[in-house]
């Protein structure tokens, strides 16, 4: 069972250095999508790729936000799998690029994944840095979510997952990718989808850093529910155009 990591980076200079020595030395391979940064986040991934041959680095062309470079990613990896380059029993982990998540954590998570015998392990995190008003609004996010995913999640709104790759071309037939709605997409749509999911590993966040407001919320809410109505009329997403990119090669470190 081999481990990939997917991490969507945007304008993350400061922090991206650091999370990649710190996550890729766990992983046999390390996946970058560059979300249009206009900072020197791309340079400095394309510059660590080139040290370390289990790098890769996707680049969007223009800002599309976190939910759009998830996407090209499960793209990215289910053509591995087509391909044979990777198995559908491998493991995707996606992570954020500003330092929040612990990547020391990846191993707990992974066992957590194979013990239970889960498709999908979505983190519920220590909310001990979050303002009252995050933890109400992450509430009730959660509570839209398990109404429509018929599941009950604890915190469905955490970007540390881990996920079987066989996962992946099912949900992206469903999966839209627009903006912020890859938590609730991708939660109501793996648990409707008939995938076993869980949400009981606790994750400890090790800074807090909002990046949604309140009309991220409410699109976000909207868009989870028309994730259901998707499912529930069987009404596939359109294949995209793939996004311009640059690739190193996959190959051991």
């Amino acid at each position: 069972m081999r481990r990939v990591a997917l991490i969507p980076v945007y304008n993350e200079e400061s922090t991206l250095r650091a999370v990649l020595e710190s996550v890729c030395p766990k992983v046999d391979l390390l996946l970058v999508v560059d979300d249009g940064s206009v900072d020197s986040s791309l340079h400095l991934a394309m510059g660590y790729a080139r040290e370390h041959r289990n790098v890769e680095v996707l680049r969007l062309e223009k800002n599309s936000g976190m939910s759009a470079a998830l996407r090209e990613g499960f793209t990215h990896l289910a053509a591995h799998v087509r391909e044979g380059r990777l198995a559908p029993e491998d493991v995707l982990l996606t992570l954020d690029a500003d330092g929040q998540h612990d990547s020391n954590e990846i191993e707990a998570l992974c066992l957590h994944l194979e013990k239970a015998g889960l498709d999908v392990a979505l983190t519920r995190r220590d909310f001990a840095l979050y303002p009252a008003h995050k933890r109400l609004g992450n509430l009730l996010m959660t509570l839209w979510g398990s109404l429509w995913s018929g599941h009950r999640y604890e915190d469905v709104e955490s970007g540390f997952r881990a996920m079987r790759l066989r996962v992946l071309p099912l949900l992206l037939d469903y999966y839209t990718g627009y903006r912020y709605s890859c938590a609730q997409e991708i939660a109501i749509l793996t648990a409707r989808l008939g995938f076993r999911v869980d949400n009981r590993f606790l994750t400890a966040i090790r800074l807090y850093r909002s990046q949604t407001g309140v009309r991220d919320v409410v699109l976000n809410a909207g868009l989870g529910f028309w994730a259901f109505l998707r499912w529930a009329l069987r009404f596939k997403v359109a294949e995209r155009p793939a996004m311009a990119r640059r690739v190193a090669p996959l190959e051991s470190c």
